[in-house]
């Protein structure tokens, strides 16, 4: 798996004009400069962290998304090597969280 620049920069324009936001609105809400942001959507060049990293934000998409083009399930890659009955109890943690933060909140 890699970083293909140019689908990433054909996610960021769909997203943009999904929303139905020219590059200077989009630039101005992200806090890009313009040319910066032609740059990223255009694949000039393959955006830093931390571009990426607003763009993921303000859309309220993962990174992951955003840089492979699909979502990726945390919970079962960082579950390989545990055995079922570990996984379990892995599950139901987080199964009981949040459920106490949805009471709480």
């Amino acid at each position: 798996m890699y970083y293909d620049v140019q689908k990433s920069a054909e996610r960021i324009r769909d997203l943009r004009t999904g929303s139905n936001l020219t590059q200077s609105e989009a630039a101005e809400r992200m806090g890009f400069s313009l040319s910066g942001y032609r740059k990223l959507e255009q694949a000039q060049n393959g955006g830093s962290i931390d571009s990426l990293i607003m763009v993921a934000d303000y859309y309220h998409i993962s990174l992951d998304y955003l840089v492979f083009g699909e979502e990726r399930d945390y919970i079962t890659s960082l579950s390989v090597g545990l055995t079922d009955s570990q996984k379990r109890v892995v599950r139901a943690t987080i199964a009981s969280l949040i459920q106490n933060i949805k009471k709480f909140s």
